[in-house]
Parts: structure tokens; sequence; C-alpha cells
């Protein structure tokens, strides 16, 4: 048995060693190679894994991770900076895309709850694969770039609400109506942990960081996280938001750049790992049998997705290029579409056969991801007007406060000359 388990862990880095660093080279992403290795050595493939159960679960602390890092990141100071563009652009394409799709779910037949829910995983985007491309590509401080992360953001935040909700729905087997008294169960609940994390989290952590012994310092921070993942877990919410509300009462404790020397690497490790769980997850034959059915809503809601990208990105950056890009980078399905759609089939919202087709329809949206960046670099050249080139220093001048009150009046001076000669 722990021979298995051994022989699954060296079949598991042999694949990713195989694949990651080809697709990386193809220009195509690592999240590529790792859903392809994970398919690679899944059921319905080669099937080498005696135990893939145990890297599922494995995979699990991946999303946790993110999760958690996200919540790190959403400081008030960063929030702030951004708040236009993540209620502009962010709330705005969340709002059009979600009721679009949802109405076109409703339409097709399915119940209302459901199409809201599927609607709203649909519409959020791979934060993994995005964010990489645009740092990788040299673009997060481009206009389009900026707007991009401001869109990523707000997912990332309305990710807890999403999270929080869908248990909320679980329908009661005897009657099929909502479970109003676990929703107040587990709101009250909710309720008390962040009061807990507000009063004595932050304190004991730094009590414990005091003590300057690093190794307790991190083993503090893990306990911390995984304590709040399996107390979500346990009041019938997701593992996921626990670890959210963790990093998010972390994030102002001043302990952050501390927390993230750690956490930052070892969730890059582990969202591999959860990708590859998805992998050794994808039925292959499902995918193949439905082919045409899948690749059919696959593009469906990335065309949707891509013609309301494209029309903030025209709104808000005046021109129909920087919306191309906008849509193009952000059309595809994700990680937390992912996280929803285990939910909802947990919580029974949707049925398996339709859990399968939203699985495989977000999964295939990665596939394609990568080739739609391709265009971006091959038909619309990364070149920047001098507007641009100037909104984009000046973005990086606010965000790290160089010069900044300098910086804008030469900037004004050159973008408004006439105010410049009177």
């Amino acid at each position: 048995m722990q021979d298995r388990f051994l022989l699954d862990i060296f079949y598991y880095f042999m694949a990713t060693v195989a694949c990651v660093p080809f697709f990386k080279a193809c220009g195509l992403g690592s999240v590529l190679g790792y859903l392809v290795a994970g398919m690679m050595l899944g059921p319905h493939c080669l099937g080498l894994l005696s135990h893939a159960e145990n890297i599922q679960e494995i995979s699990q602390i991946g999303i946790i991770m993110l999760l958690f890092v996200i919540g790190l990141e959403l400081t008030p100071k960063r929030i702030s900076y951004l708040k236009t563009v993540i209620l502009g652009a962010g709330l705005s394409q969340f709002i059009i895309t979600t009721v679009t799709i949802t109405g076109l779910l409703f339409f097709l037949g399915l119940k209302l709850p459901a199409s809201l829910f599927v609607g709203t995983g649909l519409t959020l985007s791979s934060t993994a694969f995005a964010l990489t491309y645009l740092r990788e590509s040299d673009q997060l401080t481009k206009s389009y770039g900026q707007s991009s992360f401001g869109i990523l953001l707000f997912q990332d935040i309305i990710i807890i609400p999403i999270l929080t909700i869908i248990p909320f729905f679980t329908p009661i087997p005897e009657t099929g109506s909502l479970n109003l008294k676990l929703a107040v169960t587990n709101f009250a609940l909710l309720a008390g942990v962040l009061i807990f994390a507000r009063f004595a989290l932050k304190p004991l952590l730094l009590k414990i960081y005091e003590s300057q012994s690093k190794e307790i310092f991190i083993g503090s921070c893990l306990m911390i996280i995984t304590g709040t993942s399996l107390l979500m877990h346990e009041i019938g919410l997701s593992k996921a938001l626990g670890a959210l509300i963790a990093g998010v009462f972390l994030s102002n404790s001043g302990l952050r750049s501390d927390i993230q020397s750690f956490s930052v690497p070892l969730k890059a490790m582990m969202m591999g790992v959860f990708f590859m769980g998805f992998g050794l997850t994808f039925d292959v034959s499902f995918f193949m049998s439905n082919f045409n059915i899948v690749t059919l809503l696959t593009l469906s809601f990335m065309a949707v997705k891509f013609a309301i990208l494209l029309g903030v990105g025209k709104y808000i950056h005046g021109e129909w290029k920087s919306g191309t890009k906008l849509g193009l980078i952000l059309c595809q399905g994700g990680e937390f579409g992912l996280l929803v759609a285990a939910l909802l089939f947990e919580n029974s919202l949707i049925a398996e056969i339709e859990n399968k087709y939203l699985v495989s329809s977000i999964t295939l949206s990665i596939f394609i991801a990568p080739i739609l960046t391709k265009i971006i670099s091959l038909i619309l050249p990364l070149t920047s007007t001098v507007n641009e080139a100037l909104e984009t220093n000046l973005l990086i001048v606010e965000e790290f406060g160089v010069e900044a009150n300098e910086y804008k009046e030469n900037y004004e001076s050159i973008k408004h000359p006439e105010k410049e000669a009177a």
C-alpha cells in the first residue's frame, strides 16, 4: 500500500516534469501542462495512479492556499487604489455577464437558482492563468492589463458571498424547499467566526511572531488556514471560504510580507496539484461522446464573455483594440468556476450530467485560452501609444508613491499642452 502510494507520487512528478516545461516552452502556460498531466495519469487515459483520490484530496489544498493568498492581497489600500476599476469594469462585467448567461440557461430549461449560480461560475475567469500571462508578457501595467487585474480582483472579492450563499440553497430532501434553519444556523456560526478572528486571531499570531521562532510562526499560520477551512466545512460552508477569511483578517496584521514569504511559493506549488486533480477527474470518454455539445456550450459562453468584455474595454479605454485584448485575456472559465460547479453538485443544486457538462466546458475553455493569447501577440502587436505609456507609468507611480505629484504635473502638461501654453 505504502509502496503504491510512493509510486503514485513518482508518477505525479514524472508527468509534471514532462508536461509543464513542454507547454511553457510552447507558450501555452503551466496551467495547461498540469491539466494534461492529470488527464494522462487519470483513469480515463493511462490509469497509472492506484490511489488517484489521494492526489485529488491534496489538490484541495491548492485552492485553499490560493484563496488564502488572495485574502492576504485584499488590503484596504489596494482596494481603494483600484476602486474605480473594480467598481467600474469589474462590477459591470460581472452583472451583465451573469444576467446574460443566467437568462440563456433559464431559457434552455435549467431551474432559476441553478441558472443563476452556473451563470455566476461561468462569469468568473481564471486568475491563475490570466495573471500569469499578464506578468510573463509584461502587460500587467498597461491600461487594459490594469483593467484585467481590477476585474479579476473584483471576482476574487465576489467569490466570498457566492461561496457563502450556495449552501443556503441546499434543498430539504423531503420538500425540495430551501433549508432556512440551516441558513440561519450557518449565518450565526459565520458571524461568530468573524468576531473571534477580529479580536483574538491577530493578537495571538503577533504573540507567536514575537517568539522569534520562524518554524512555529509558519506552523501557526498553516494551523489557522486549515483550522478555519475545516470549521467552515463543518458548518456546511466551503473550505476555501475559511481560507479566504483567514487571509483577509491577517492582511492587516502587520505580518503580511512575512506570511507571503512562505505562502506564495506554497500556493504556486499546490495550485499545480489542484489543476492536476481536475485533470484526473476529467471524464475524457464523456467529453468525446458529447464533443459537439460541450464545444458548443464552451464557445457560446466564451463568445458572450468576449462580447461583453469587448464593450466594457471600449467604453473604459475608448478604443476597440484594448477591448479586444481584454476580452481575449478573460473570456475563459477558471478555477473558481470549477469550485462553484463542485459546490453546486455537492449541494444537489445541479444533477451529475449537468455537472459533467459544466466541468467539461470550463476545462475546454482553459485549453482554448492560451491559443487566444497567442492571437493577441500575432494579430494585435503589443505597442503602446504615448498616452497609454504615460498612463502606465502613472499607475506605477501612484501605486508605489514615487514622486507622484511631480509626475502627475508632467503627465498633464504632456497630455494637455494647450494648458501649459496658456
